[in-house]
């Protein structure tokens, strides 16, 4: 029966299955929040009151001046990390022969990938739209693509890199079964950045022991031979790739401590950094592969449940949601910069191989031969 069902589902015309799954994608949001927010929970003021009700009654106790200080600082961290997950795409498409402006048009670009994705599943928006971008101003289609096949893939290791690394600040939220989700996390969060860590650096180590029977391994396989395959066209270039991995790490840091700063906002006294943020690496994990839209109402659930010995849990949910609040609010304007960009826009300068690209529409864009004689002088610059 399932066999039938996914038949019939792949028959269906590609558009109306991306409509059908968004719009489901959406239901399951609005269930989400809805058993988030109408779940009762002790607050310790006699009867149970929905999480709703109680944070109505606990916002107007939260100094204004405090929680609007914090918030600005939140959103300000945020574009910081949003800046971080821009130099990494810079840095791919550098690889690739691949070069645009740096603040003009690749951090405007990322602004406008992030408002559109508001509205999305998962990061659709945003890889779509860069993808989308870089290839159509470069006219390097595959080129494009290769980057950003690797981008998702060093994105993922920067999350699970910066779970490890602050594994032993904040494993204590687990309380006496410490030692045990140590392990499980360490275990998982340790085999991801090893196994894409040699995929990248070291593939004839990783295409050994996929010539190994083990559960799975078709699968495993044709995921990693992607990792290896566009990773082998920047073969050399190992300074690149590892800086790469740290601007993805940056970003994946800096999103956790946005929860930090909220919670601040929201009135918790005691602050305690490394249980705060490796938490929301985990939140930040299941946000992304919730069946949700921005991975909203998951990543409410998830904060209060794994930082329930932290705070309330009205204020884990509170600044669960103002953390999702200030990184969009930080990022909504891309909007503008999208309007701006009017069916003639192309960008200051598009160098593939340190040539400008002859546009067939339109003239070329001024300063490209300035462009070209900056790349040569400053081959690793923005």
């Amino acid at each position: 029966m399932l066999g039938q069902l996914k038949s019939s589902w792949n028959s269906l015309p590609p558009k109306l299955r991306f409509a059908i799954s968004t719009a489901l994608k959406a239901g399951i949001t609005v269930l989400a929040f809805y058993a988030l927010l109408t779940h009762k929970i002790d607050v310790g003021e006699g009867e149970p009151q929905t999480i709703i009700a109680a944070i109505a009654a606990y916002l107007p106790q939260v100094d204004s001046r405090t929680f609007w200080t914090f918030c600005i600082i939140a959103g300000l961290i945020k574009l910081v990390g949003v800046g971080f997950s821009a130099w990494s795409w810079h840095l791919l498409l550098v690889g690739q022969g691949i070069r645009f402006p740096f603040w003009r048009h690749i951090v405007t670009t990322f602004l406008i990938g992030r408002f559109i994705g508001t509205f999305l599943p998962s990061t659709v928006g945003l890889d779509g739209y860069t993808l989308y971008d870089a290839a159509k101003y470069s006219k390097q289609v595959e080129r494009a693509a290769t980057a950003k096949v690797l981008e998702k893939f060093i994105g993922v290791t920067g999350l699970f890199l910066g779970m490890l690394l602050l594994l032993p600040f904040g494993i204590h939220i687990f309380g006496e079964n410490a030692l045990a989700a140590g392990a499980v996390i360490g275990l998982i969060a340790g085999g991801v950045v090893v196994t894409v860590f040699l995929a990248v650096f070291r593939p004839g180590i990783i295409q050994f022991f996929l010539r190994l029977p083990f559960p799975g391994r078709a699968k495993v396989e044709a995921r990693l031979n992607r990792v290896i395959d566009a990773a082998g066209a920047y073969r050399g270039k190992t300074g690149l790739l590892g800086a790469t991995f740290g601007a993805k790490f940056m970003v994946h840091f800096t999103t956790a401590v946005v929860y930090v700063f909220t919670a601040m906002a929201v009135g918790v006294a005691d602050i305690d950094f490394g249980a705060i943020t490796f938490a929301s690496t985990i939140q930040i994990l299941a946000t992304v592969l919730s069946p949700t839209i921005a991975g909203e109402g998951a990543r409410e659930a998830v904060q209060a449940v794994l930082l329930s010995g932290q705070m309330t849990t009205v204020q884990a949910v509170l600044s669960a949601s103002l953390g999702f609040i200030a990184a969009e609010a930080a990022t909504l304007w891309g909007g503008a910069f999208w309007w701006a960009r009017r069916g003639n826009f192309k960008p200051a300068f598009a160098l593939v191989d340190g040539k400008q690209v002859v546009y067939d529409d339109a003239p070329t864009p001024e300063h490209g031969d300035d462009a070209a004689a900056s790349l040569r002088a400053n081959p690793t610059g923005a």
